[in-house]
């Protein structure tokens, strides 16, 4: 069965095959995440977190159960080193539903970019205040005009 699965904040998202992991599914969908190890689940560098819960802007309903329980290898690295609760390890955690994935920035290999389209609209100045030149005649000495 194919499982519909969201990258976030990349946002790729894809059809991918019921029960291959998370990385797997990330490198199908050209998302980016690190794994020095090669997903043998020794690194901890492919960390994700799985979002639960109903994602209209997909179509998804992302529950605990979209992804498999905790694998040995996962078990095994929580043991050995400190893994942030609520993270799972995308080497280890396999696609069991629709899902959408957030990958932290420790997990992703480039920095995000935001790349915007220049916008070269004419521009129109319309200031709130104007200069004015005044042209005053030369004061004289028997002049009153301040008084």
């Amino acid at each position: 069965m194919d499982r519909r699965v969201v990258f976030t904040p990349s946002g790729l998202d894809g059809v991918v095959q019921d029960g291959i992991t998370v990385l797997e599914a990330a490198r199908q969908l050209g998302a980016d995440i690190d794994s020095v190890c090669g997903g043998r689940g020794i690194c901890g560098r492919c960390q994700i977190t799985p979002s639960v819960g109903v994602f209209a802007k997909w179509g998804i309903t992302a529950t605990p159960e979209s992804l498999s329980g905790p694998a040995e290898t996962e078990t095994n690295y929580r043991a050995k080193r400190a893994l942030v609760p609520g993270n799972r390890l995308g080497c280890a955690a396999r696609i069991c539903g629709d899902v959408v994935i957030d990958v932290p920035a420790i997990s992703q290999v480039h920095k995000q970019i935001v790349r915007k389209d220049l916008d070269l609209e004419p521009i129109t100045v319309d200031p709130s205040f104007s200069l004015f030149y005044l042209m005053i005649p030369e004061a004289q000495l028997g002049d009153s005009v301040s008084a």
